[in-house]
């Protein structure tokens, strides 16, 4: 009986242990989602903008094929390394 009750133990240590790994990933997840769908909206805000300040004159119909991302103007591009010149700037001027 001693064996049994030591294999329910490690049973439910493995799942325990599951459940942790499954609601960990889900939170990552979700984290990501929020961070793409937060992107998503910036760049179409970005969109909206540039586009409703162009004078009629000016706009052109769209390109026919679908134009690359443009990564370098991303919110969330190169925030390490804005961060890192930030504190190394600031201990510069000390």
């Amino acid at each position: 009986m001693d064996a049994l009750t030591t294999y329910n133990y490690a049973l439910e240590l493995a799942a325990a242990f599951l459940i942790f790994l499954i609601g960990y990933l889900a939170i990552f997840l979700a984290i990501a989602f929020c961070l793409l769908a937060a992107e998503a909206v910036h760049q179409s805000a970005r969109f909206a903008r540039t586009s409703l300040l162009k004078p009629l004159s000016d706009r052109t119909p769209p390109a026919p094929a679908l134009a690359p991302a443009d990564h370098r103007s991303s919110a969330f591009f190169g925030w390490t390394h804005r961060l890192a010149g930030g504190l190394v700037g600031s201990l510069r001027h000390r």
